[in-house]
């Protein structure tokens, strides 16, 4: 782009210069090759092929050109094809010999009107249907020349669709090939489409620091394949523990013929190997690694190899002169030989350096696919860490939701590129083609559009499609989104309980895990030291035996313990006591040595502690999980509880009660055997009290009758003849005095 050829009018007229970018005919390419890039490459005559002072010019720069058959205008009607009177350019590709006739018979054909240059052994690396053309740099003016003859034979007319032009340079100070191309691509109607890439392609070196990565690369991805392999090998071990139970059911069933039998093995081997979702993630990983360090040996293979065939090509033997036009044809052929055998040295250097290119640039793809693997490697990771978990629960039930208002978004921003298309497409490149529309779109919707040009074309029509464009992918869009991650992140945190630790956390029980069991191990040192030298203890504490730990904390048995409380209570409330029923039957699988007593325990069940000495914790390692699990579920309570977890709160509440009441029977009994033997003793002293009421409380007396007087205390004897006395006249009396007393 920094290339400015001075050009002028026919007349002497100075007119703008030519650069890369304003080229719109092969007139204008032809002097910007001949008199700018040419003389750009060759450098100062001081340093000639020197490019800002380090980048060397490899050989020569090559040209490379396709043509096309030229027929008859399809698009247009016969009678205006005649009034063109011009031929158009068709699909067909052109391989005639075309350009200027030798000046003398001796003379051969000029290899670059020729299809395939004249070039041997190209026939997997180049194209037999493109021609060729060289330019030297050193110096510049035979490139000149060379390139000024091309423009005045036609070597580029009508029919030709594109010209390649490209040259490699090597830096040696950064260890680094440069493969320059400049492509001009002659569109339909006459426009000429421009591109300019500048790709680098480094020389392997290693350093320390660059060996070591490599090293930790190879060594982690043989370690995945063993930790693989190993779950391979475990997964085959359960299958074979359980082959008599299938071929048992098998026969029960019935032997399966034709196709299925047939698929059965194959079947049985996808899924040992793939048949979970991430062991078929990280055996991917491991081809895709794999191929990874292939293809970089490979790449670096063929960089060394660019090397050697420079080198070699600089054994070729070139004439300094072309021989005369009356020269013999020997000497015409051996000129053209060695030129052929040079060239075709360039053009595998060319098409090698644009294959290593282009490798470097698939393997970085690679590279940059591979991140993907170590991203779902590091989401599984995430899977034991609450936190994350939760986000990555989060995702994946939001999922479809999300799916679904792609699908919305995405045909509603198809509607805003054709409205925009439409819209502005008639005056505005931007919105020119479909294609373009996107991008146009795409950048209005980053911010980074060009609005001002569409309001200056059409006013109200931008700001009406702006708007609505607005509303809809940004507001309304970025809202629906949010909403949707807010409401299943919401569920998700009420699924996931009481127990969410965060990262600091898992690292201090990690760290207090650690010095827990470094402790049990410097304990036990000490006692082995003691009992070696028993001198040692009289300088050490005393410490009391201690019961063997477990290696390894049973965390498979303790889930193989709580499998049937795994079940879908809420679907099947019948289906915890099913599968213990089964288990104590022997009809239930058993995958592990798990006591069938242990099972049956719903999951919101507080565990006990012979429930983990049972499944193979001894009693230390059992308290220590205990007491962490009361440190993490401490004061964490659920907002919301399932319906069977209430009603098994409710069973148990009621179970409780139940007891409570069966405490309080023995007080009962004894409280109502006492009120009943009250009630047995409350008629006698009713009879008593009757009795007493008779013999001392007398009827009150009339106004004309004197007061009744109490008897005096007697003694014994005198008493009983009072009292018969008092009886007789209480009994006359009382007849007597019927109503009064009563009353």
């Amino acid at each position: 782009n920094e290339i400015r050829v001075p050009s002028r009018l026919p007349d002497g007229t100075r007119r703008i210069d030519v650069t890369l970018d304003s080229i719109s005919n092969t007139a204008e390419m032809w002097t910007w090759i001949g008199e700018g890039f040419v003389p750009r490459l060759g450098g100062d005559p001081s340093r000639p092929g020197f490019l800002q002072s380090f980048n060397k010019v490899l050989g020569k720069i090559q040209l490379t050109q396709q043509r096309v058959e030229m027929e008859q205008c399809k698009k247009i009607s016969p009678e205006l094809a005649s009034y063109f009177r011009l031929a158009c350019r068709s699909h067909s590709v052109d391989t005639d010999t075309f350009g200027p006739a030798p000046a003398n018979t001796n003379m051969t054909k000029d290899s670059a009107f020729v299809a395939g240059g004249k070039l041997k052994g190209i026939g997997l690396m180049l194209s037999k249907e493109d021609y060729f053309a060289f330019l030297d740099v050193v110096p510049p003016e035979l490139g000149s020349e060379r390139a000024a003859f091309l423009a005045r034979s036609n070597w580029c007319d009508a029919s030709t669709r594109w010209v390649e032009v490209r040259a490699a340079l090597f830096n040696g100070e950064v260890a680094a090939y440069i493969d320059l191309k400049v492509r001009f691509e002659f569109d339909e109607g006459g426009l000429v489409d421009k591109k300019l890439e500048v790709r680098p392609l480094h020389q392997p070196s290693w350093t320390t620091f660059t060996m070591v990565v490599d090293i930790v690369f190879v060594l982690l991805l043989l370690t995945l394949v063993l930790v693989s392999i190993q779950e391979v090998l475990d997964r085959k071990a359960r299958r074979k523990a359980a082959k008599e139970e299938e071929v048992n059911e098998e026969d029960d069933e019935g032997e399966g013929g034709g196709l299925l039998s047939c698929c059965n093995p194959c079947a049985r081997c996808f899924g040992l190997f793939l048949g979970d979702f991430w062991l078929a993630v990280d055996w991917w990983g491991m081809a895709f690694g794999t191929g990874l360090i292939v293809v970089f040996l490979l790449l670096n293979g063929v960089i060394d190899h660019l090397g050697i065939q420079f080198s070699d090509l600089q054994q070729v033997k070139l004439f300094d002169e072309r021989p005369l036009g009356n020269s013999s044809v020997a000497e015409h052929a051996r000129y053209d030989d060695a030129f052929r055998k040079y060239e075709t040295g360039m053009s595998m250097i060319f098409a090698e350096l644009n294959v290593a290119v282009d490798w470097k640039t698939y393997h970085r793809i690679g590279m940059f696919g591979f991140t993907f693997y170590l991203l779902f490697r590091f989401l599984r990771g995430c899977l034991g860490q609450p936190y994350f978990a939760g986000m990555i629960r989060t995702l994946q039930q939001a999922g479809p939701d999300i799916v679904h208002l792609s699908m919305i978004l995405a045909i509603t921003f198809e509607n805003f590129v054709l409205s925009g298309c439409l819209f502005f497409g008639s005056g505005l490149k931007d919105w020119s083609t479909v294609n373009n529309s996107h991008r146009a779109a795409l950048g209005l919707l980053s911010g980074m559009g060009d609005f001002a040009s569409m309001y200056d074309k059409y006013p109200a029509a931008a700001l009406v499609w702006l708007f609505f464009f607005a509303v809809v992918m940004v507001f309304i869009t970025n809202n629906m989104l949010f909403a949707i991650m807010v409401d299943h992140f919401a569920e998700v945190k009420l699924e996931c309980g009481q127990a969410r630790q965060s990262l600091p956390a898992q690292a201090l029980y990690l760290c207090q895990d650690w010095v827990w069991k470094c402790s049990f191990r410097v304990r036990m040192l000490v006692r082995l030291a003691q009992d070696v030298v028993p001198r040692l203890a009289k300088i050490t504490p005393y410490i009391d035996e201690e019961e063997p730990r477990v290696k390894r904390v049973p965390y498979d048995i303790m889930l193989e313990a709580l499998e049937p409380a795994a079940l879908d209570e809420g679907a099947d409330p019948d289906a915890v006591v099913r599968s213990s029923i089964e288990l104590l039957e022997g009809k239930g699988k058993k995958k592990l040595n798990v006591p069938a007593w242990t099972k049956g325990q719903p999951l919101w069940a507080p565990i006990q502690m012979d429930v983990l000495l049972a499944c193979g914790c001894d009693e230390a390692t059992a308290l220590r999980l205990l007491s962490k699990a009361n440190d993490i579920c401490d004061g964490r309570r659920p907002n919301e509880f399932p319906s069977d977890m209430v009603y098994h709160e409710f069973t148990g509440q009621m179970k409780n009660v139940y007891e409570g009441l069966a405490g309080t029977e023995d007080d009962l009994r004894v409280w109502l055997e006492a009120r009943r033997v009250d009630c047995d003793h409350l008629e006698p002293r009713q009879r008593k009290l009757e009795a007493l009421s008779v013999e001392k409380i007398l009827p009150r007396p009339t106004e004309d009758e004197p007061m009744l007087m109490p008897q005096p205390i007697t003694s014994g004897n005198e008493r009983r003849e009072g009292m018969h006395s008092t009886d007789m006249s209480l009994t006359w009396d009382g007849r007597d005095q019927n109503n009064t007393l009563t009353q």
